[in-house]
């Protein structure tokens, strides 16, 4: 069983594909059998309200475009799922290597 050893990661991934990443990972994570280490997939966005053709429109609007956030236990069996999914570009992390975070 996993340990409790979640914690926050950010994946970075091309703009405009934040909702598909989500859904990748949602996916991936079922049908390999990881769901007990990732607990949440979250997208940052917040409510804009616009004025179309006289009407009211809300849309919501990505807060950080090409940046999804991943609450996770980093398991040597999650990091090349998460690393492989497609749109994601890598994890983002404060040294200049591409190894593990």
């Amino acid at each position: 069983m996993a340990e409790n050893n979640f914690k926050w990661y950010v994946l970075k991934s091309i703009s405009g594909k934040e909702q598909k990443v989500k859904e990748y990972i949602e996916a991936a994570c079922k049908t390999a059998g990881l769901d007990q280490y990732v607990s949440q997939v979250l997208i940052p966005t917040e409510k804009v309200v616009s004025l179309r053709n006289g009407k009211r429109v809300v849309k919501d609007k990505v807060q950080l475009p090409g940046y999804v956030l991943v609450e996770c236990n980093l398991t040597d069996e999650c990091y090349p799922l998460l690393r492989n999914i497609p749109n994601v570009l890598g994890f983002l992390s404060d040294s200049k290597s591409s190894t593990k975070p």
